[in-house]
């Protein structure tokens, strides 16, 4: 939490007491391990943004009461939205980054950005009727789909036609009065992960991959999320599973051959099932079938999992991650989690299979939502991506 001078930023203050609260500067002092003058200065600050109320007096330990802290419930919200190519999961976010409301919407990427964004103000405002007078603090967005880091702006997406260079941040933005942050879902989704374990179980190295209709993957290195030099750090989708990329390889939207999304992603299993005479209407269909003993399903994820396994081998050899989270709708398929989990332990070195703990995420369809929400109030805080 401490920085290389052994401070704690804003945004870590806020984390803290969110954590903990309500508690007191001279615990949250503690906790972060900094003097209590650099706490006080911090949650100064809070106090005056909003984001941070005192809420009466604690214990005495035989001197002057303690002052008690705890993120403020006054009506403040965040805005979080998850985008997929077939459907919006929108929520709205106390300042603990704890749903008061969550809804799944359809959308469609490929009807172009100024359907789309209008239908997501539009469930956006439905969605805080109910909750009265709410003051937005600001919006995170997730979209499947490269992001510059540093412009927020959508870079080349292979499957979202019409969205290149859009800077969805500031259409939200100015729709909503406060200021938005844009990032990759399977970022948001490693983020959000992130939150939930890191003081549970005092994860520092996460990946999360988001397996739909296509395959994302995010990277928490030493508690921060891992852009690397131009925002392209994590992203397995077009690696060469075929060994050659040759033309006997399937076309991949991106242009290549041969690609993972072209073997282990959602649209890569609807397309086989289909040729095989077996059509699903999508995804939820498929892992309805699954559940309910499926032959072809099961055999399709099973073999998606196998070679989506076989790539996330190298990674955890790679960088040796303390969890590995599966996200997305096909994480909901049993087979095709065992399938990865059995590659992974079978082609990785031993000493990283068995400290990496492989599973699904533990915040189920709101991790992205968790992570949107922790990506923008890091940014009232000055506090980057907390």
């Amino acid at each position: 939490m401490r920085g290389g001078e052994g401070r704690a930023s804003t945004g870590d203050i806020l984390n803290l007491v969110r954590e903990a609260g309500p508690t007191s500067r001279t615990n949250l002092a503690r906790l972060a391990g900094v003097a209590v003058s650099t706490v006080s200065l911090r949650v100064d600050r809070l106090i005056a943004d909003g984001l941070v109320e005192e809420v009466g007096d604690g214990a005495s330990t035989g001197g002057r009461r303690p002052r008690l802290l705890r993120v403020s419930s006054t009506g403040s919200v965040v805005l979080a939205v998850d985008l997929g190519s077939r459907h919006a999961r929108l929520g709205v976010m106390d300042l603990s980054k704890r749903p008061l409301a969550v809804t799944t919407e359809p959308v469609l990427l490929e009807e172009g950005p100024d359907v789309v964004l209008g239908q997501i103000c539009t469930h956006l405002d439905r969605l805080m009727e109910p909750l009265g007078r709410c003051t937005v603090r600001g919006i995170g967005i997730a979209v499947p789909g490269p992001v510059d880091p540093s412009s927020g702006r959508i870079v080349s997406p292979s499957r979202m036609p019409g969205w290149h260079d859009l800077a969805v941040g500031d259409e939200l933005s100015a729709r909503f009065g406060a200021p938005a942050v844009v990032d990759n879902d399977a970022n948001l989704l490693a983020l959000g992960e992130f939150q939930a374990r890191r003081l549970r179980d005092g994860v520092r190295h996460l990946i999360a991959v988001k397996v739909g209709r296509g395959i994302g993957c995010g990277v928490i290195a030493s508690g921060s999320l891992h852009y690397g030099a131009i925002g392209a750090a994590g992203d397995i989708t077009h690696v060469d599973i075929s060994g050659s990329g040759g033309p006997e390889s399937r076309p991949c939207s991106c242009g290549k051959r041969g690609c993972l999304e072209t073997v282990a992603s959602g649209a890569a299993l609807l397309e086989d099932l289909a040729a095989a005479g077996h059509p699903a209407s999508g995804l939820p269909e498929l892992v309805e079938r699954v559940r309910g003993g499926d032959t072809l399903a099961n055999i399709a994820v099973r073999v998606a999992g196998g070679r989506l396994g076989e790539v996330l081998a190298v990674v955890v050899n790679f960088f040796n991650p303390e969890v590995l989270v599966l996200g997305g709708i096909l994480s909901e398929a049993g087979p095709l989690v065992a399938a990865v989990r059995a590659a992974i332990y079978e082609r990785c070195l031993p000493m990283a299979s068995q400290s990496v703990d492989i599973g699904v995420a533990t915040l189920g369809a709101d991790a992205t939502l968790v992570g949107a929400a922790a990506r923008i109030l890091g940014r009232l805080t000055g506090a980057g991506a907390p």
